[in-house]
C-alpha cells in the first residue's frame, strides 16, 4: 500500500506550479481556487451532521471540503476558495449559514485557513491562532460582555478539554517539536499510518477553530454558560465523525494527487507531505 517517496528534491520542484503564464491567486492557480470554491458551494446543501442542540447543520462543505481546500491550496488560497464557496452556498443552503455573512466567516473562511496553516512554514501563525482561541475560552464572551453571567469553574473549562488536549497534541507531535505528524503522513508511508496522522491533523485544526466558531453564538443570542457546557459535551461524537471523515478524505485525495504526479501549490500541505518525511 505504500508509495515510493521522491528521491531527489528536483522531483518535488518539477511538480510545483510554474508561475510564468499562469493566473494565480495567493500562490495557487486561479482555476484550482475556482474548482474548490465550486465544490464547497455545491456541498453546502448536503448535511454532514445536524447540530445536536438544533438550529441548523454542519454541511459537507464545512466538515470536509473547505478544510481540504486549505490543505491542497495552502492557507490563503484555501481561505479564498472557502469564502467564495460559503458566500455562494449561503444562497443555495441558508440552513448551513443561519447568521448569513458572519456564518460564512465562522463556518467557511476560518476552516479553510486553519487547515492550511498546519505546515512547518506557517507554524508560528498557527501558534498565534491557537493562542487567540485559547484566550477566547478564558474570556469571551462570559467574562467580558456585560449582562452575561461568568461561567462556573472548572465545569466550563473542562467542557473544552478536547480543544485543550488538541493544542497539547499539536505541541507534542507538530512542527514546533517532534514533527511526527508530518513524518507519519508523508508520501511513502503506509496508508494506515497516514490515516492516523490525518486524524490528528483533523482533530487539531478543527479544534483550533472551535472557540471562534461556537462562542459568538453565545454572545449574539445571550445563551447562558450552561448552554455552552452542554453543547460542548453532547457535540463531541459529531466532531469525532468530522475528524474521521476528514482523515479518510485526505488520505484518498493526497495519495491520488501524488500518484497522478500533478504539480503542487508551493508551501501547501500536499506539497510538504509529498516531499517525504525526512
Amino acid at each position: 500500500m505504500s508509495e515510493q517517496a521522491p528521491q531527489v528534491q528536483s522531483e518535488v520542484v518539477e511538480e510545483e506550479f510554474e508561475r510564468g503564464g499562469m493566473a494565480v491567486i495567493a500562490g495557487a492557480p486561479l482555476s484550482w481556487v475556482a474548482l474548490f470554491a465550486a465544490i464547497a458551494a455545491a456541498t453546502t446543501i448536503i448535511p454532514f451532521y445536524f447540530y445536536v442542540t438544533g438550529g441548523g447543520y454542519v454541511s459537507v462543505a464545512t466538515g470536509l471540503f473547505m478544510p481540504l481546500a486549505g490543505q491542497v491550496l495552502g492557507p490563503w488560497a484555501g481561505l479564498i476558495a472557502a469564502t467564495i464557496g460559503g458566500v455562494v452556498g449561503m444562497f443555495i443552503a441558508p440552513g448551513a449559514f443561519p447568521l448569513g455573512l458572519l456564518d460564512v466567516l465562522l463556518s467557511a473562511t476560518f476552516f479553510g485557513m486553519a487547515a492550511g496553516l498546519m505546515t512547518r512554514k506557517w507554524r508560528w501563525v498557527f501558534l498565534a491562532w491557537w493562542i487567540l482561541n485559547l484566550v477566547m475560552i478564558a474570556l469571551y464572551p462570559f467574562r467580558i460582555i456585560p449582562g452575561l453571567t461568568p461561567p462556573e469553574e472548572p465545569r466550563y473549562t473542562l467542557s473544552f478539554m478536547y480543544v485543550i488536549l488538541a493544542f497539547v497534541a499539536w505541541l507534542i507531535f507538530g512542527p514546533l517539536t517532534t514533527d511526527l505528524m508530518r513524518k507519519w503522513a508523508s508520501r511513502g508511508q503506509p496508508a494506515w499510518l497516514q490515516t492516523v496522522s490525518f486524524f490528528l491533523y483533523a482533530w487539531i485544526y478543527r479544534s483550533s477553530v472551535q472557540p471562534m466558531w461556537m462562542l459568538p453564538y453565545n454572545h449574539i443570542f445571550e445563551w447562558p454558560f450552561d448552554w455552552a457546557i452542554v453543547d460542548n459535551w453532547v457535540s463531541i461524537p459529531t466532531y469525532v465523525l468530522d475528524w474521521v471523515g476528514s482523515a479518510f478524505l485526505a488520505v484518498v485525495v493526497f495519495r491520488a494527487l501524488w500518484r497522478a504526479k500533478l504539480r503542487q501549490v508551493p508551501d501547501s500541505m500536499v506539497a510538504e507531505l509529498g516531499a517525504g518525511g525526512d
